[in-house]
């Protein structure tokens, strides 16, 4: 049976006990600069410490990707106890972070390095994690591993509502049009990832009218009870509960766990920003 270890981005908010029951999981931190100091995501700050660093920040936070000297280093310690690795990123659309990740592939070892697009961040970045890691105690091949991650990322949505749009234009995720189209009309648009990339979905204008379109659009997918929506936010969980309660409504069934973003992501977002993800 194969040796595979598992790389993600600090993106997908992995939580300590996840690391603690799986000694091949790995994290490789981006990093967040407030005010000119740098800070490891995850490791030197947490959710809602950015939170209140980036109210009280005289200037408004930047991020960076992991440098290539921390993931050339990691993939050359993990080379040496496994067999293979692979390192599930954020959305190439939104990051170099996967173009980093080819870039030490390419040095070290194409065979045994494999550096999965997951096209999205975050739930859904985390949900292939965790798959992958039940495979691999299950002792599934690598093959079969990078196919079910495919699935996910072919049959996977995510959704979200920021309060203001001035940071996705800020750092180029979103286009200006939408931004000020949303900023003067005090529209608040609910977002989507399309082919790794943020899109405006729907324009709404109260919260009533958005906890009711989300619901919607959830509704019309007619998840199955193996489904998993997981709901996730920026120092907004009174929100992420809200819709929660109404989601239970539809889908009685099921468990929804209630994450929150990472910093690094709340850059993008800003605060108060929250957003409902699943996998059919």
């Amino acid at each position: 049976m194969d040796k595979i270890a598992v790389v993600v981005d600090s993106t997908a908010v992995i939580d300590t006990k996840s690391f603690e029951n799986n000694t091949n999981l790995y994290s490789l931190p981006l990093h967040l600069i407030i005010d000119g100091k740098s800070f490891r995501d995850g490791l030197d700050i947490t959710p809602s410490e950015f939170c209140f660093k980036m109210n009280e920040s005289l200037h408004l936070p930047t991020t960076s990707q992991p440098p290539v000297g921390d993931v050339l280093k990691l993939f050359e310690e993990l080379l040496k106890q496994y067999d293979y690795i692979i390192y599930i990123t954020i959305s190439s659309g939104l990051s170099g972070t996967f173009q980093t990740g080819m870039l030490v592939r390419n040095e070290l070892s194409k065979d045994r390095i494999i550096v999965f697009d997951s096209t999205f961040t975050s739930t859904i970045q985390k949900q292939m994690a965790i798959k992958s890691l039940e495979l691999i105690k299950i002792g599934s091949s690598i093959e079969n591993i990078i196919k079910n991650l495919e699935y996910i990322r072919s049959n996977s949505k995510i959704y979200l509502v920021v309060d203001d749009l001035k940071h996705l234009h800020r750092t180029g995720r979103i286009s200006l049009c939408a931004s000020s189209f949303g900023n003067l009309m005090n529209i608040k648009p609910i977002l989507s990832f399309e082919k790794g990339k943020i899109l405006a979905k729907n324009k709404v204008r109260t919260m009533n009218k958005i906890y009711n379109n989300l619901v919607e659009l959830i509704t019309n997918e007619k998840l199955s009870k193996d489904s998993k929506i997981i709901i996730a936010h920026a120092n907004a969980y009174d929100y992420a509960l809200k819709l929660k309660e109404r989601v239970l409504e539809v889908y009685p069934e099921h468990i929804i766990n209630i994450e929150e973003l990472s910093p690094v992501i709340s850059v993008h977002t800003g605060e108060k920003s929250f957003g409902i993800s699943w996998i059919y």
